[in-house]
C-alpha cells in the first residue's frame, strides 16, 4: 500500500517513504548494490519507477567498488574512504591491515552530530563499544548500526586486500620476481668474463683491487660459496679466528661481489626469527651474519636450514574472527648458503659440523702485506685503486646474475678416492663433491649445456677436480683437525719456545746422564706472551682450548697464584700431514 502511495506522488506517501527508507537501505546489502550517486531508495523508485528497480536489484554485475575511490587517485585518497548507509555516510581514514587486526579511524557527521571513533575492527569489544556509542550519539535502532559496522568490516577488508594485492611484491624465486636490467654494454662485458680462460686469475685480481690481500685460497672458498647459493646443495663457511684477524673483511670482501638482491646480512638474529620469515625470502639467497655471538639462540635454526633446505613451524594463535585458539603453520624454503664468523672455538659442535670451517692467516708475513696495503690506500694509487673497485663490483653482479642455475654433473665421480678412517668422512665427502661441482658451476659459461630429461646439466672436467683438490687440501684437511688455525699456530709457537728452552738446558746440564724432554719443562702465561706477542685475551682463549685437547698440561697452580704449564705437543703433522684427495 505505501509503494503504491509513493508511486501516486501522494504527500503522505511521501512521509512514508522516509520512515521506509532504514527498511529499505538494510535489504539492499551494501556490498551487492550500489545505486548511483544522487539516488537513494526512495528517490529512485519514484523517478524510475518499480520495474527499473527490479531490474536494478536483479543485475548481478553490480558491486560496491564501482562507487569506490580509487587509490590511484590522490584527491580521494586524501579524503579518505566513503561508505553510504541508508542515510548515513561513513568516512574511514588510516586503514591499517594485519594477520591479527584491522584498524581504522571512523568518522560520521549527520544531524549536526559528530562522533570519531579509532578502532581495531577485529576486536569484538571495540565493534560492541562503536555501536553502543553510534546508537546513544545519533538515536538509532541496535539492529541498524549493527548492519552499518558489519558493512564496514566488510568494506575494509576488501579495500586492504585490493591495496595488498597493488602493492604485493613477487615472491623471491619465482618467474614474477623483479629483475634488475642489465644493460647491453653490461651484459656483453659479463660474458666476455664468464669466459674468459683465466677466469679464477681474474677473481684473485679483482679480490686485491678490493681491498683484500693474501688468503688465496680463503678467497676462493668464499667466492665458490657465494656463487653456490643458484645451486639445489649450496656451500656454507664458517670463518674462525682470533679477534682483528681480518676475518668480516674475507667475509665482506667476498659478498661484495654477491647482487644486493640475493643477500641477506644481519647483524643479530633471535632464536625464533628464521622460521617467521617469508616462504621464499632465503631461496637460493646467501644468509650472513656478522658475528656468530649475535645469532648463537639461532643456531638450531641454521643448522636445519643448511641441512633439510626448509623450516617448518607451528605456533598457537587466537582466531581474529571467531575468537577461539587455532594453529598457524609457517614455512621456510631454502636452499640458502650460510655465511658466518667467529673468535669462539667452543662453538657448538653440531652447527659448526654443517658448515665449510676456515681461518685467518696470521702469519707475521700477512700483517705485513695488509698493512702496506693500508698505506697504498692513503695514497694517490689508492684513489685510483678505489674508482676501479667501483666498476669491479657492478661486473661481478652482473656475471652472477647471468649465471644460469644448470644441474651439474660429475663423469669422474666412481673415481675419485677419499679418507675413509673417520666417521666426520660421511659429511665431509659431500662438501667436497660440492666443491668441485660449484667450481664448473662458475665456469659454465665455457660448457655446453647438455640435456637429459629435459633437464639442463654441465659436466665436471678435470681441470675443476684439481681446482677443487687445491681448495679441499687446506680447508677439509683443516676440518679433520680438531684444533682450530690459531690454536694450531700456538702449538707450533709453543714447540719453538720450549725448543729454544730445552737447548739451554742441555747446554747447562752437560753432566746429566738422562735426556732431558720439553714435556719436562713448565712454562707461564707471561713468558708465552712475551715470546709471542700475543695479547692476554688471545691467549687465554686459544691456550685453554689446548689444555682442553691435552695438548697443554696444567702443571700447577692455583687462584689467585701463579700457573705453570707442560707442553705434550712433540712437532707431529708440523710438516702437513694433510687430507689429500685424489683420482684412482
Amino acid at each position: 500500500q505505501r509503494i503504491r502511495l509513493l508511486m501516486d506522488g501522494d504527500p503522505s506517501g511521501e512521509k512514508a517513504g522516509h520512515n521506509l527508507l532504514e527498511r529499505l537501505s538494510s535489504r539492499f546489502a551494501a556490498e551487492r548494490y550500489m545505486l548511483p550517486n544522487e539516488y537513494d531508495p526512495n528517490s529512485f523508485l519514484l523517478a524510475e519507477g518499480a520495474e527499473a528497480l527490479a531490474a536494478f536489484l536483479a543485475t548481478p554485475t553490480l558491486s560496491l567498488s564501482a562507487g569506490l575511490p580509487s587509490p590511484a587517485d590522490p584527491d580521494r585518497a586524501q579524503e579518505g574512504l566513503q561508505l553510504t548507509c541508508g542515510i548515513r555516510t561513513y568516512s574511514i581514514h588510516g586503514l591499517e591491515n594485519g594477520t591479527r587486526k584491522l584498524k581504522a579511524t571512523v568518522r560520521l557527521e549527520h544531524g549536526g552530530k559528530l562522533h570519531v571513533d579509532t578502532l581495531d575492527l577485529y576486536s569484538a569489544r571495540s565493534r560492541t563499544q562503536l555501536c553502543r556509542d553510534l546508537c546513544r550519539i545519533f538515536e538509532q535502532p541496535p539492529a541498524t548500526i549493527e548492519s552499518d559496522i558489519t558493512k564496514i568490516l566488510t568494506y575494509c577488508e576488501a579495500r586492504a586486500a585490493r591495496a595488498k594485492c597493488e602493492t604485493a611484491q613477487p615472491e623471491a624465486g619465482t618467474d614474477t620476481e623483479p629483475k634488475v636490467e642489465i644493460t647491453a654494454n653490461d651484459r656483453q662485458a659479463a660474458e666476455a668474463f664468464g669466459r674468459s680462460d683465466n677466469l679464477i686469475d681474474r677473481i684473485l685480481e679483482d679480490f686485491e683491487t678490493c681491498g683484500l690481500v693474501g688468503e688465496t685460497t680463503n678467497k676462493l672458498l668464499c667466492y665458490l660459496a657465494m656463487t653456490s647459493r643458484k645451486m639445489s646443495d649450496p656451500l656454507s663457511v664458517l670463518i674462525l679466528s682470533s679477534s682483528g684477524a681480518g676475518k668480516t673483511a674475507l667475509q665482506d670482501t667476498a659478498l661484495s661481489f654477491c647482487p644486493p638482491e640475493d643477500l641477506v646480512k644481519l647483524t643479530s638474529l633471535s632464536g625464533k626469527a628464521l622460521f617467521y620469515k617469508e616462504r621464499n625470502s632465503l631461496t637460493h639467497k646467501v644468509l650472513a651474519l656478522e658475528e656468530g655471538a649475535g645469532a648463537e639462540d639461532a643456531s638450531y635454526a641454521i643448522r636445519n636450514l643448511i641441512s633439510a633446505d626448509s623450516l617448518t613451524t607451528e605456533s598457537t594463535m587466537r582466531d581474529p574472527i571467531t575468537g577461539k585458539l587455532t594453529t598457524m603453520e609457517n614455512t621456510v624454503e631454502g636452499p640458502t648458503a650460510v655465511f658466518c664468523t667467529t673468535t669462539d672455538p667452543q662453538i657448538d659442535a653440531e652447527t659448526k659440523s654443517r658448515f665449510l670451517v676456515t681461518g685467518i692467516d696470521e702469519s707475521r708475513e700477512q700483517t705485513r702485506r695488509i698493512l702496506t696495503f693500508q698505506r697504498t690506500r692513503h695514497s694517490l694509487d689508492g684513489l685510483s685503486e678505489t674508482n676501479e673497485a667501483t666498476h669491479i663490483l657492478t661486473l661481478h653482479r652482473n656475471f652472477q646474475r647471468l649465471l644460469k642455475p644448470v644441474r651439474v654433473i660429475n663423469p669422474h665421480a666412481h673415481t675419485i678416492l677419499y679418507n675413509d678412517d673417520r666417521l666426520q668422512s660421511r659429511r665431509l665427502q659431500p662438501r667436497y663433491l660440492g666443491l668441485i661441482a660449484t667450481v664448473a658451476f662458475l665456469r659454465q659459461m665455457n660448457r655446453e649445456i647438455k640435456t637429459h630429461n629435459d633437464t639442463d646439466y654441465i659436466e665436471v672436467n678435470e681441470t675443476d677436480i684439481q681446482l677443487g683438490n687445491t681448495i679441499a687440501v687446506e680447508i677439509l684437511g683443516r676440518t679433520l683437525d680438531e684444533l682450530s688455525i690459531p690454536a694450531r699456530n700456538l702449538t707450533q709457537l709453543l714447540h719453538q719456545m720450549m725448543n729454544k728452552r730445552l737447548e739451554a738446558c742441555k747446554a747447562d746440564a752437560s753432566q746429566r746422564t738422562s735426556p732431558i724432554h720439553t714435556s719436562e719443562l713448565t712454562f707461564t702465561r707471561k713468558e708465552v706472551r712475551d715470546f709471542t706477542s700475543w695479547s692476554n685475551t688471545r691467549l687465554h682463549t686459544h691456550l685453554k682450548e689446548l689444555t682442553e685437547l691435552e695438548y697443554v698440561l696444567i702443571d700447577s697452580g692455583r687462584t689467585n697464584s701463579l700457573q705453570s704449564y707442560r707442553l705434550l705437543y712433540n712437532g707431529e703433522g708440523r710438516d702437513g700431514n694433510k687430507f689429500i684427495p685424489g683420482i684412482k
